[in-house]
């Protein structure tokens, strides 16, 4: 049996709080249609330093098959996965085309639920992406890990993953392709949802997973630089973003890469420095799957309070509200579920007691 990872405690629960704080943030920026200016600036700017959050779930999820399953994937793998993830993305994509056909009188129920399911327009298009990667789990560990050296295969991964990205950074596809119909949902699409979008984050991982006490025993070894780099990347980011240089706010852009593995560099190290996570941290980590799935959700009716009191409330205000009122509301309903012999089919499936010796578990952390 292989110890705990008590680290992937850590990054879930960072990468979760990130992802809800970043979509409150959002959501006040809708509701004061706030598009210029100073507060414009620092909102955007924490969406933007909290950006690391989708890409560290991919290298999470990685990691640990990779970790737990060295050698090969266990039998009734892709049923289990089927089952607790798919499908609950398939429930939350029905979901929210119905809060959007009934938020927006102009959006068809059926035309957001196919672009749901197709394109990825919602939230849940995170799981499309991983799903993409548990498919090529086996090929790569087969055909590319055993025949070639670790290091031309993360050079590669990257060269891939910043060419990609660099296509869709800088290119203007009304300008190169007015000639297609509906460009910005294609566009969107393929920068977004192909699994060359974020290769650098799977394969990296898969080293990482693979050679865990080598990979914590580095990160020991270069300690005093992971603060350091953590900041270099971050201020690229903000600089980028404050010239000009890249606009769009989403994590697939190309200074995105770094800054998202300079995080998770960063909160591996502290984590592997404590003797346990506190309890808090393991129960936000547990019920991650659900949280992340149900807080736009959650949100998006949240808004239609918040509309009849917004102005007795400031910005901050609605953050904090959302932030707050979404978490909980998510894990209640996360909980109410499990509870519920098909309630993993529909929000996930926990694990038990913040410990992931079940096989079963929808992410797990340690083999048995």
């Amino acid at each position: 049996m292989k110890r705990e990872v008590k680290e992937i405690y850590l990054l879930r629960f960072v990468a979760c709080l990130g992802i809800v704080l970043m979509h409150s943030v959002t959501l006040a920026l809708n509701m004061y249609n706030i598009e210029e200016g100073p507060q414009f600036v620092i909102l955007t700017s924490i969406q933007l330093i909290f950006m690391f959050g989708t890409p560290l779930f991919i290298f999470i999820s990685e990691f640990v098959i990779a970790f737990s399953y060295s050698d090969r994937l266990p039998k009734k793998f892709y049923v289990k996965r089927y089952k607790y993830i798919l499908v609950p993305f398939l429930f939350i994509g029905f979901l929210d085309a119905v809060l959007k056909s009934i938020e927006s009188p102009t959006i068809e129920f059926a035309k957001k639920l196919l672009l749901n399911y197709l394109e990825g327009d919602f939230h849940g298009y995170f799981i499309v992406i991983i799903f993409q990667f548990y498919i090529i789990h086996p090929f790569f560990v087969k055909f590319i890990v055993s025949r070639y050296p670790a290091h031309k295969v993360i050079i590669t991964a990257f060269i891939i993953n910043f060419g990609y990205l660099a296509f869709f950074n800088f290119l203007d596809p009304y300008k190169y392709f007015p000639y297609l119909s509906y460009i910005s949902l294609q566009w969107d699409f393929f920068n977004k949802m192909p699994f060359p979008a974020w290769i650098a984050y799977f394969v990296v991982a898969n080293y990482c997973g693979k050679n865990y006490e080598k990979f914590l025993s580095l990160l020991q070894r270069f300690r005093h630089l992971l603060l350091i780099v953590s900041l270099i990347t971050v201020s690229i980011l903000l600089a980028s973003q404050l010239s000009g240089i890249i606009t769009e706010v989403h994590s697939k852009r190309i200074d995105v890469i770094l800054y998202t593995f300079s995080i998770a560099f960063l909160l591996f190290f502290i984590a592997s420095t404590r003797r346990k996570m506190p309890k808090f941290i393991i129960f936000i980590s547990r019920y991650s799957f659900g949280i992340y799935l149900l807080h736009p959700l959650v949100n998006s009716l949240l808004k239609i309070f918040l509309t009849n009191v917004i102005e007795t409330l400031s910005v901050f205000s609605v953050i904090a509200i959302s932030f707050i009122i979404s978490i909980s509301c998510s894990i209640c309903i996360t909980y109410v579920m499990s509870k519920w012999q098909f309630g993993a089919f529909f929000v996930g499936q926990l694990t038990n007691n913040g410990n992931s010796s079940n096989k079963d578990a929808q992410l797990p952390i340690q083999q048995s």
